[in-house]
């Protein structure tokens, strides 16, 4: 037996969201869950070794911490744990540095693409308890991205771009948006004040196109052709872009810098009247920004020529004052809620106060607790997105 096939020694998730609900933060038995997932790795080209050091790093933890390990899947792991604020630096320290170098040895040519607010996440049970039920149960019910058991992914080719874009034609514009066309609320949130809606974001759903198309596909560390499959979305998004969004409402897409030049986006100037085209605000991310920065240039003086605007995404706490935004022709800027944000936001409270009082509003983004509200209004923040943002108006109503 492989020591992959050999892995699932510990419980499953469904054990520690059933431990979760029955927790006592008044007596508890641990006080932190790290989650790991190493879910955008090719597990398919991993040997026996990688698994034995993949293993090695939580029984580790497991020993010197007397931690209690889950299987969420073969790459997804949870861990239990008593920490202070002594051992919680040590702890954290030394598993991302672990990743990281397994990371490195097994698959160099991803250690560039890895997103560190999903390899490691930390949740105090005794404050965060909520958010960390809320994220099991989204799991569980499928409703997050759960990556199909290693060894069955095979890279993205030509053809699976070809796949989507005959769907795409297939189902029509209509039927495209029901399928696969999510959208996510921004939300106001003044101190002592009900949230109010102001816009939604609309998106091509990865996880609705990995459930249903690319089910045997690693799409993460395919480089160039990754980056093709986003422009053919982009370019998807926008010929069903009126299907998505009947109403005309306030609303942001999401687009590579590149799209803006293609035929889609040509198309979509052509059908949209000025009235819809204003209300439209167009996310670009911050790492595309600079990739293509004079080709972003021209963009902007197109649609701020139409009376649209434009918003930098993907904005993370650690390089908030990096690019100077002041200078660039926007509207917002989103800056992604990410583990240990509450510190490093406050390092850039003055770069954050710069940005509020040059006219541009900003976002926090992929908020899934209370304390990034908290900071960010302390800042002049007032617009927030995310899974918190979404409890709170679904309770509104």
């Amino acid at each position: 037996m492989s020591v992959q096939a050999a892995i699932s020694v510990s419980p499953r998730g469904g054990e520690l969201l059933e431990l979760l609900r029955g927790f006592n933060p008044n007596k508890p038995d641990y006080s932190h869950l790290i989650l790991v997932s190493a879910s955008m790795l090719p597990a398919n080209d991993a040997g026996n070794e990688f698994w034995l050091d993949f293993n090695r790093i939580f029984l580790t933890v497991k020993s010197r911490y007397q931690a209690r390990l889950f299987d969420l899947s073969s790459l997804d792991r949870a861990t239990l744990v008593t920490m202070n604020e002594y051992t919680q630096v040590a702890i954290i320290s030394d598993m991302r540095v672990a990743l990281l170098r397994l990371i490195q040895r097994y698959f160099p040519n991803h250690f560039g693409m890895i997103d560190q607010t999903r390899l490691l996440r930390v949740l105090d049970l005794r404050s965060k308890l909520s958010n960390a039920i809320a994220f099991l149960e989204r799991y569980e019910s499928g409703a997050l991205e759960r990556p199909p058991e290693a060894g069955k992914l095979r890279p993205l080719n030509v053809g699976d771009i070809r796949t989507v874009e005959d769907i795409s034609r297939q189902l029509g514009d209509a039927d495209f948006a029901k399928a696969f066309i999510r959208s996510q609320k921004v939300a106001r949130l003044d101190p002592g004040k009900a949230p109010i809606s102001v816009m939604n974001e609309y998106f091509v759903s990865m996880d609705m196109l990995k459930r249903h198309v690319f089910k045997e596909v690693e799409l993460r560390g395919s480089g160039n052709l990754f980056n093709q499959l986003t422009i053919t979305l982009d370019q998807i998004l926008l010929a069903a872009f009126r299907e998505a969004n009947p109403n005309r409402d306030h609303c942001s897409i999401n687009l590579n810098v590149e799209s803006v030049f293609t035929r889609g986006f040509e198309e979509f100037i052509e059908h949209v009247d000025d009235e819809t085209f204003s209300k439209v605000v167009f996310e670009f991310r911050q790492a595309n920004i600079l990739q293509h920065f004079d080709e972003f240039e021209v963009a902007c003086n197109l649609i701020n020529g139409r009376k649209g605007r434009i918003a930098v995404d993907a904005i993370f706490p650690e390089t908030v004052g990096i690019v100077n935004l002041s200078r660039l022709s926007i509207a917002m800027a989103k800056i992604f809620w990410r583990q240990g944000a509450e510190a490093t936001l406050e390092k850039h409270r003055d770069d954050v106060k710069e940005l509020v009082g040059s006219g541009t509003e900003l976002t926090i983004a992929r908020l899934d607790d209370e304390v990034g509200v908290t900071l960010g209004q302390s800042m002049g923040i007032g617009l927030f997105q995310g899974f918190y943002v979404d409890r709170l108006l679904e309770t509104r109503h």
